[in-house]
């Protein structure tokens, strides 16, 4: 019996050869970033859409390598965001984002709790942000101006926004910590109360304790040498997607049906584009197995779960265009749904599914797909034994890999809407 989604999908996940084969600059270049090239890969491209949104948002919301090459300081301090924005969402993020801040020149102190204002500036904003509901305040946003520039503040907004993908998806999915990663941060991250959790079985053993190295001219030249590779993959996949919001509004709504004025106050060029065509192939019909209606009934629940009015407004407006026979008594419904209790014996599970089958007329694989994302929608996920046994049961892989990876951008979403609801008061 599987104790993790990703360990239930092993058998379904797609063999390193083939993915090395057919990505190998793209997974090379994290590498070069993190030392290890991340287990989630093979359990993404079950759903390809998924595996080409994780690997098109990472370096364009992280700005990437464009950050590896600029400011010491300021990376170190975009490491650290993306370690703070994690903590308390998912154990296997908590492990790579120290890592990523090591790597990048993060101070050890930084990571353990003795930090400079600087530091506790940044840590404070990023935990802030990416808590459920965002208690940022516009002290703390003052506060992390006061040490860097408008377009650096942006650059963290982006990176802790990104980390709300990574934290949703991997948390979720239960996706196994690798050893190296282990290695490179157990020692250090322990100090902080750290565990490894579902990420390791509940275990988890240092077999060669290391320090992760800061950038040095090597790693420029690595990266230079995969960069091309993972760029021409990047083009391919954003031909045609603008990259400022006026024009990529146009092509939504064309694409999707919808603007979603939602990303108007994103200004970089490569963060619109990237968000543009990741919106585009999460709401592509032909490409979903799952159907658009189950995604705007998750969409609604999880928004309602995160207290996020903007986001919930964004999935109503959307709903209309899509699923027009999503009206008020259904939304009502959906409310109710998303107080509920989350089952935690078979009894309680098969239950509710029952009962969501019969409230939203949906098929065994709807409800079992609602379930799912209503459990996922809580950070941390409420997954339990129940609902993995379930899932495995009534739903398809790539159908599982397709509601995480659109909860996992919403959640993305989120956190970037609490920022610009509180700077804009949109």
């Amino acid at each position: 019996m599987a104790d993790t989604l990703a360990a239930g999908l092993k058998s379904a996940a797609v063999d390193w050869e083939t993915l090395h084969r057919n990505y190998n600059p793209l997974l090379n270049l994290v590498k070069e970033l993190i030392g290890i090239i991340p287990n989630c890969d093979p359990i993404l491209e079950i759903w390809p859409p998924g595996f080409r949104t994780y690997n098109l948002l990472v370096p364009n919301m992280f700005n990437l390598p464009n950050t590896i090459f600029g400011s010491k300081s300021f990376k170190a301090s975009m490491g650290l965001a993306m370690y703070a924005s994690s903590k308390a969402a998912c154990s296997y993020c908590t492990a790579h984002a120290c890592s990523f801040a090591l790597r990048r020149g993060a101070r050890t102190e930084a990571i353990a709790g003795n930090r400079t204002a600087k530091e506790q500036a940044v840590v404070t904003f990023a935990e802030k942000l990416a808590h459920i509901p965002s208690t940022l305040t516009l002290a703390d946003v003052e506060e992390v101006n006061q040490h860097f520039t408008p377009t650096e503040t942006q650059w963290l907004v982006y990176s802790i926004s990104m980390m709300g993908f990574l934290n949703k998806f991997m948390n979720a999915m239960g996706i196994e910590l690798e050893q190296d990663a282990i290695n490179d941060t157990a020692e250090l991250l322990s100090q902080t109360g750290w565990t490894a959790g579902i990420h390791a079985h509940g275990n988890y053993r240092v077999t060669d304790s290391s320090t992760p190295e800061s950038d040095n001219l090597l790693t420029y030249l690595r990266v230079i040498r995969q960069a091309p590779g993972a760029v021409l993959w990047e083009k391919k996949w954003t031909a045609g997607v603008p990259s400022d919001y006026q024009s990529a509004a146009k092509y939504l709504e064309e694409h999707t049906g919808y603007s979603f004025p939602i990303l108007k106050p994103v200004k970089e060029s490569r963060v619109v584009r990237t968000l543009t065509a990741a919106l585009r192939d999460n709401l592509d019909k032909a490409q979903s197995v799952i159907g658009l209606k189950i995604k705007m009934y998750a969409g609604f629940i999880f928004s309602t779960l995160v207290e996020n009015e903007v986001l919930k407004s964004e999935i109503r407006n959307l709903s209309e265009r899509l699923v027009p026979e999503l009206n008020t008594e259904l939304f009502s419904r959906l409310e109710g749904v998303a107080q509920m209790e989350i089952p935690t014996d078979n009894a309680a599970c098969l239950e509710l599914l029952a009962s969501l089958q019969q409230q939203f007329s949906l098929t065994e694989k709807e409800a079992a797909v609602l379930l799912l994302a209503t459990a996922t929608s809580y950070s941390p996920s409420q997954i339990n034994e129940d609902i993995i046994n379930s899932a495995l049961k009534q739903i398809d892989p790539p159908s599982i890999i397709e509601i995480m990876v659109w909860l996992s951008l919403l959640q993305l979403l989120n956190r970037l809407s609490n920022y610009y609801s509180l700077t804009n008061g949109y």
